[in-house]
């Protein structure tokens, strides 16, 4: 693969991309706040969620893959359109007849499998709020008090597992003793039995059962409960109604109407206990028919090469993942043109979730993309969250201006508050049909999460990309509640730091976690690019992530970049660094359910790893400026 210089890819032309154009509504009030919605109403669609569309498909792309995954052994298993709509109803029939319902819900313990999706589209179609969680919760706890939180908000009237074996500690505990289980493989004899549920014959009293309570189907009733804790740690439990589903498919329809025209393809690792992922994506999927490869990898070391073979395999119409995934993929697309050309060959837009995205990152893909394809590839992004289910606002036009998160969509309203400090930035809220009515048993939590004009407080900033034109879009300015004071009474706005670090150490770094609070100078906790820290050294090309962190090349290497900007302004000001070799958890919440990291929950999690980046003598592996 040739390296182009940088004046030869970025004058490249960009894919095209059919996002219609929407300019927002201003009205900019007295007080300086701004409300912005889309110029244009959403469109009328007779679907109320997702599970709508199954039949269509069904009918029209019978036998052509909906689900696909690898199974034991490394091949890939599927189920077709036909399949899916035949397992849904026969599924769906016999959870009614277990006496599930509005008020009894079905809770999902175990990860994204084609199991899961037929019985997420199950409940989903006869009115069954459906619970997926964190399988961590169940297979990494000691005393499962995220679980049993879980269980109280959301008591089930009946539990999936995929395998009943790894999950045996789980179902013991109390609150799920007496609870019906559904069991995939490894069934005990007191289990349902996955096979039995698609073995049941579909009489005409099931059939009748499962259209009556379809029919039956109000706008308010819950589909979906997801959980999101937050910085607090403790689950809370969000319910998206069939209004919210509405809206999101509605939206769809609006901005990716052409993915109707052919089959698409997507790959996705996002777990369906997050609403990027079990939202969005998985939603995304079932309303234009595509084949949704289910991907076993992850963007760490370890698991990225699970990733990288699955996309060798899969060329996806889009692509979307977290900014740390792409930032590990970058590394994997320079050194793979097979990988390069597999992604790149029919792919229409990249997405990277609500955060920004660090420049070195795209600059990189996009000189693969120039050299392997001849055209640069849109990278688009939003900002929303699991409580406004995964639609607010979206960027879709071709820009290098990172963190552009665009303006609202048609049916979502956004209120822009200014925030102090007299640098442009606005605390955001949202309102709309795709917002949730609130937490589940928590009235106070409800309370404070909205304002008196009912908009959602996001927590989440914004600036303006351009102050005098709204519809250029917003820029993601980071947490609100993020940003903090050091001793001597600086503000650090944790957001602009930390991409500043990031394109300061890159391509060393994948993503950092800014600290501070109480200290006199920055420092920060940081992941390695793997691959990057190996190539910069012959003796470092076999080194696990544990070994590279400690290393004295990388050390030295990192020590370099932050000496080299010394007092080069707010994101060039820190002091040390430390590589941790642990991945950002997920299921620990550190990484948000908008796709970025934590760094709140990051901070409190390695507490112990902060005390030793402001030791009177720090350690020999922790990088500082002098």
């Amino acid at each position: 693969m040739t390296t182009l210089m940088a004046s030869e890819y970025t004058a490249a032309p960009y894919r095209p991309v059919r996002f219609p154009e929407r300019r927002p509504r201003v009205e900019r009030r007295p007080d300086g706040t701004l409300m912005l919605s889309s110029a244009s109403p959403p469109p009328d669609i007779a679907h109320n969620s997702f599970a709508d569309f199954i039949p269509e498909w069904a009918e029209s792309r019978g036998d052509s893959p909906a689900f696909r995954e690898r199974d034991g052994s490394g091949a890939w298993r599927t189920i077709s359109w036909r399949d899916l709509w035949r397992q849904l109803q026969t599924v769906a029939a016999c959870l009614l007849e277990m006496g599930l319902g509005q008020q009894r819900p079905l809770v999902l313990l175990s990860g994204n499998s084609i199991e899961q999706a037929v019985l997420l589209l199950a409940a989903e179609y006869v009115g069954i709020p459906a619970a997926p969680v964190s399988p961590a919760y169940s297979t990494l706890s000691k005393n499962f008090a995220r679980l049993k939180g879980v269980l109280e908000l959301v008591p089930p009237a009946a539990v999936f597992v995929q395998d009943a074996a790894s999950f045996e500690r789980a179902l013991a505990i109390d609150e799920l003793a007496a609870t019906p289980v559904i069991a995939a493989h490894n069934v005990q004899p007191s289990q349902r039995a996955w096979a039995d549920l698609l073995a049941a014959e579909m009489t005409p009293a099931r059939v009748a059962a499962v259209a009556a309570a379809h029919a039956a189907i109000r706008k308010d009733d819950t589909v979906r409960v997801l959980f999101t804790s937050g910085s607090t740690g403790t689950p809370k439990g969000v319910p998206l109604a069939y209004r919210n589903f509405k809206a999101v498919a509605a939206y769809y329809a609006d901005n990716l109407g052409w993915l109707r025209e052919s089959q698409p393809v997507f790959l996705d690792w996002l777990p369906w206990h997050h609403g990027l992922g079990g939202v969005l994506n998985i939603g995304r999927s079932v309303q234009f028919g595509a084949t949704h490869y289910i991907d076993d990898g992850r963007p760490v070391p370890g698991l990225i090469e699970r990733t990288v073979r699955n996309l060798r395999e899969v060329s996806p119409t889009v692509f979307t993942s977290v900014p740390s995934a792409w930032a590990v993929l970058a590394g994997e697309l320079e050194r793979d043109p097979v990988l390069a050309r597999s992604l790149f060959a029919n792919v229409q837009y990249f997405g990277y979730g609500g955060a920004s995205l660090p420049s070195d990152v795209w600059h990189r893909i996009q000189r693969v993309a120039v050299d392997t394809i001849g055209k640069r590839i849109v990278f688009s992004t939003g900002l929303a969250c699991t409580e406004t289910s995964g639609m607010g606002t979206y960027c879709g036009w071709p820009s290098s201006d990172l963190g552009n998160i665009g303006g609202p969509v048609p049916g979502s309203e956004v209120k822009l508050l200014p925030l102090e400090g007299g640098d442009g930035r606005y605390e955001i809220r949202m309102r709309g049909a795709n917002v949730f009515a609130g937490y589940i048993g928590n009235a106070a939590l409800t309370a404070a999460a909205f304002d008196d004009e009912g908009y959602f407080r996001l927590g989440d900033a914004v600036r303006l990309a351009n102050p005098e034109d709204p519809a250029e879009g917003l820029l993601f300015a980071g947490r609100v509640v993020e940003d903090f004071k050091l001793t001597n009474g600086t503000w650090v706005r944790t957001g602009a730091v930390r991409l500043g670090l990031l394109d300061l150490c890159a391509p060393l770094i994948s993503d950092a976690v800014i600290c501070g609070h109480d200290h006199e100078f920055l420092a920060a906790l940081a992941w390695p690019n793997v691959a990057a820290c190996r190539r910069l050294a012959p003796e470092l090309a076999e080194l696990d992530a544990a070994a590279l962190v400690e290393h004295p090349v990388v050390v030295a290497a990192l020590r370099e970049r932050l000496a080299g900007h010394k007092g080069g302004g707010a994101s060039r000001t820190i002091e040390r660094l430390m590589l941790m070799a642990e991945p950002p958890s997920i299921d620990a919440n550190e990484i948000a359910e908008k796709g970025y990291v934590n760094q709140a929950v990051t901070r409190a999690r390695r507490a112990h790893l902060i005390e030793q980046l402001y030791h009177p003598e720090p350690a020999a592996h922790i990088a500082r400026a002098r």
